[in-house]
């Protein structure tokens, strides 16, 4: 068995990893959590075998490398972690995820979560769509059959191809279609909910450096949801309780 999951992660960073080598980048991470079993692939010649990540591990390899999770697997790994700033991100669950170069990205398949103060320009690829996104903030991304499916959490992003970006807000979804990167319409989409069920955010031991600004997102959009209700409903009572009349029909008109 062990023998068989070896060969299949080899063959597919054989697959999709023929993006080149970026000696120039200098990528340091450290694993902060693993849970269930992780892999470090190196693309060498001949590959070797994936290497096994553990909590606290460093990894300090040449690019590109794949970091792989298994089934009902996650990882979280800091990129370039310093006193002033840490770029974290969390592989979910059957996730291959190639580093090429300074932040630039291949996506074989899963999904993951990005978390990071500073503003950072992001180069997203797979086999099926590419996308420029830049920002700052907490984001979810996750690879479709056709793209991209972005989700902001807190913080503000841009993402497309060219110079006319879309700005993506807290609580706000898009997908990207095709080697162009077509972005759909924005998707609204209730934080607290997603926060309450995300995985990639519940099912790691510490909470994120940015757990304040998620709630705070989460609160944000819950008052102007409730504003919104209001005005579209219209008379409420003083204490802001919908209030519900009920007509009684009048059988002379029968």
């Amino acid at each position: 068995m062990i023998f068989f999951r070896i060969i299949t992660l080899s063959y597919l960073f054989c697959l999709y990893g023929a993006l080149g080598r970026d000696d120039s980048s200098d990528l340091k991470m450290s694993v902060g959590y693993v849970q269930g079993e992780a892999y470090l692939q190196r693309k060498l010649d001949p590959i070797p075998p994936p290497s096994i990540l553990y909590s606290g591990s460093e990894i300090n390899d040449p690019l590109p490398i794949v970091l792989i999770s298994s089934k009902d697997s996650y990882l979280e790994v800091f990129l370039n972690a310093t006193e002033k700033s840490s770029q974290v991100i969390r592989v979910g669950r059957r996730t291959a995820l190639e580093f090429f170069g300074m932040n630039r990205l291949f996506f074989i398949q899963g999904s993951a979560l990005f978390s990071h103060r500073n503003p950072i320009f992001w180069s997203l690829d797979s086999n099926v769509s590419s996308c420029f996104i830049e920002g700052s903030g907490t984001w979810l991304l996750e690879k479709t059959i056709l793209g991209f499916k972005v989700i902001v959490l807190e913080g503000e992003l841009k993402i497309g191809m060219n110079e006319e970006k879309r700005i993506i807000k807290p609580g706000e979804l898009v997908l990207t279609l095709g080697k162009e990167g077509q972005i759909s319409q924005t998707i609204q989409i209730e934080l607290p909910l997603l926060l309450g069920t995300s995985r990639l955010l519940n099912n790691f031991p510490n909470e994120l450096d940015s757990h304040s600004r998620l709630i705070s997102a989460a609160q944000v959009q819950a008052i102007r949801m409730k504003k919104k209700f209001q005005a579209f409903v219209g008379g409420v009572s003083p204490d802001n309780k919908l209030r519900i009349w009920a007509f009684q029909k009048n059988t002379d008109d029968e």
